[in-house]
């Protein structure tokens, strides 16, 4: 499931932020190998649970982190940074909830959405977010012809 949380994520900060690079690989991002500004983007499943008798519910954080890029000013570099706005805009106009390209579509708890620039190389973006899937059911082989004995008194 990660894959596609991951997957609708990502199409998510590409609306919001079509110029921005993606980055999600946690060697990489942890080993600092990547040219600002990108965006670096986690999923982490939090509770599974069943929702009907044909569905059930994946409660999950995401996670984004905004690097800004170095520019020169007066011989001096500082951070030029990336505004969260065009996101806050997007999920206000989705009413927090959104579908991604491959069809998953996730209601994001708008009460948990938490931006955080205390850093000056980065923002940090956080909030949690569920779906729900379907329950695989099993192939069964059905039945198209019935054979019928009747008994005659």
């Amino acid at each position: 499931m990660e894959n596609r949380e991951l997957s609708c994520i990502i199409d998510l900060i590409n609306e919001a932020y079509p110029d921005l690079a993606i980055l999600d690989s946690l060697d990489v991002w942890l080993s600092a190998k990547f040219q600002p500004p990108i965006a670096f983007i986690q999923t982490q499943e939090v509770t599974e649970r069943g929702n009907t008798l044909t569905s059930y519910k994946i409660i999950s954080d995401a996670g984004i982190v905004l690097h800004h890029r170095k520019k020169k000013i007066g011989g001096q570099e500082v951070y030029e940074p990336i505004s969260t706005e065009p996101l806050r805009q997007l999920l206000r106009r989705e009413r927090y909830s959104y579908r991604g390209k491959d069809g998953l579509f996730i209601n994001i708890d708008n009460t948990t959405f938490r931006a955080r620039s205390d850093k000056k190389d980065r923002t940090e973006i956080t909030f949690r977010f569920e779906y729900t899937i379907a329950i695989p059911r099993p192939q069964v082989e059905k039945i198209n012809t019935f054979e019928i004995e009747e008994e005659w008194s």
